[in-house]
């Protein structure tokens, strides 16, 4: 079940109004948790919607790293499915990284 709850919010995260209702009502932390302890399909999923949520939202991003991804994304990345590795997010939050640090 918890497999299909994910896939629907992976499919949700690719329009407008299905991302601002997972940042609004409390999704990020829940697809973080999927990525640290769910299954191999859901970490895929998981890891889907939040690369959804990062790259369209910089607020969405911020709430995403704040709610620990980061550790969960590294493991993924080493550890998981050929797709769950691709959108595991660490070069998207490279690329922000290095991006930001030449402002300011």
């Amino acid at each position: 079940m918890v497999d299909k709850a994910v896939a629907v919010l992976a499919n949700l995260a690719t329009i407008p109004e299905g991302r601002n209702a997972i940042g609004q009502e409390g999704g990020i932390p829940v697809l973080v948790e999927v990525v640290e302890l769910g299954s191999a399909r859901g970490k895929e999923n998981a890891a889907a919607a939040l690369l959804q949520l990062c790259t369209t939202s910089g607020r969405f991003c911020n709430m995403v790293l704040q709610e620990g991804a980061v550790p969960p994304l590294v493991a993924l990345s080493q550890t998981g499915t050929p797709r769950a590795k691709e959108k595991a997010l660490l070069s998207y939050f490279r690329n922000q990284r290095h991006g930001s640090a030449g402002r300011g």
